[in-house]
């Protein structure tokens, strides 16, 4: 006999563990050196974010295994967007007062947002919802892309640009805007997005820039 536990992985919760099991892999890289693997792996884990809950409305699941998955989104979304980044981002060498201080205020901010969220959920307005302020998920997409600049700039001047897109990520969570929820072809456009931040970042590390 299965334990219940186990029972409650589904196809949609087995997608939201991968995306778990690939923000370590990018802890993972990161603590090695790996800086270009280490954001293709958290491009992937916010990728799978994005279709976990879209697998989850189009398959047939129990009403337990709908509750538990939406307790297993959160739980990994401050691994993968909150916790994993701010690693990344210390070892990359963020490691003075105000970087901690920045890095700190970043995850609490996560934590916060998503636990805000979890309460309230979407607001509605007509056939459209919102979220208030930024998903946690889009730092998969702001960070990769602000790191694509170390291919021209040097690691210090870097640091300074992580500082401040992890700040104004961090007051983006929190601020009280509205923001449309994507769907539709948006699905597509970041998984193609995804896949050319890929092919640059591997040539990188083919070629040896930054491996």
């Amino acid at each position: 006999m299965f334990s219940p536990i186990i029972r409650q992985i589904d196809l949609a919760n087995s997608l939201t563990l991968t995306g778990l099991v690939l923000s370590l892999i990018s802890v993972f890289l990161a603590v090695n050196g790996h800086y270009n693997e280490a954001v293709i792996c958290m491009m992937y884990a916010g990728i799978i974010d994005l279709f976990d809950g879209l697998v989850a409305k189009k398959i047939s699941r129990t009403e337990l295994q709908s509750e538990v998955g939406k307790q297993l989104d959160s739980i990994v979304d401050v691994c993968s967007f909150g916790f994993a980044p701010a690693i990344f981002a210390y070892c990359f060498g963020l490691k003075d007062l105000l970087s901690i201080a920045v890095l700190i205020f970043y995850l609490a901010t996560n934590a916060l947002r998503l636990a805000y969220f979890n309460t309230t959920g979407l607001m509605n307005e007509g056939s459209e919802q919102y979220y208030t302020g930024l998903p946690v998920t889009y730092a998969a997409l702001f960070i990769p892309l602000a790191f694509t600049a170390r291919f021209a700039l040097p690691d210090e001047t870097m640091k300074f640009i992580l500082d401040g897109v992890y700040l104004l990520l961090a007051l983006a969570m929190i601020g009280n805007f509205k923001m449309l929820k994507l769907r539709g072809v948006w699905y597509g456009i970041f998984a193609f997005g995804a896949i050319a931040l890929t092919a640059v970042y591997g040539w990188a590390s083919t070629v040896g820039i930054y491996f």
